[in-house]
């Protein structure tokens, strides 16, 4: 299921950052079914939707379809609401072909501070769906 357009809404790509990196500011769509039910009245973006939402979003950049094959980590530091978080970015610190895939490392945070860690993570994803 894709997210992108409906869960979130790519915003800008993030620009002047160091080479070998890359992200995007996103914005969250608060009104979305998820958030009616993951939970009503206080909201939570689940992590399944933000790993999908990092694989979109890499798939985006590479300008292929990817998906994930490993979640080699991911580190949750805070909870990411849609009515106070409803603008994050994505920085992928890393992103190399390898091994027939992608491997991507980063971190999601607010778009203004990128030292308000939401969290850290490393994926490997292919180019074809299993």
């Amino acid at each position: 299921m894709r997210l992108n357009g409906d869960f979130f809404r790519i915003e800008s790509r993030l620009e002047g950052l160091p080479q070998g990196q890359s992200g995007f500011n996103v914005i969250l769509n608060p009104d979305h079914l998820v958030y009616k039910a993951h939970f009503p009245g206080q909201p939570v973006t689940p992590g399944v939707c933000i790993l999908q939402m990092i694989q979109e979003l890499l798939s985006e950049q590479m300008g292929i379809p990817l998906f994930i094959k490993k979640i080699k980590n991911v580190k949750f530091t805070r909870m990411i609401s849609p009515l106070t978080d409803g603008r994050i970015s994505v920085l992928f610190s890393s992103v190399c072909e390898e091994e027939g895939g992608v491997k991507a490392l980063g971190v999601v945070t607010g778009p203004d501070n990128a030292s308000d860690i939401f969290l850290k993570f490393s994926v490997f994803l292919v180019k074809e769906s299993f």
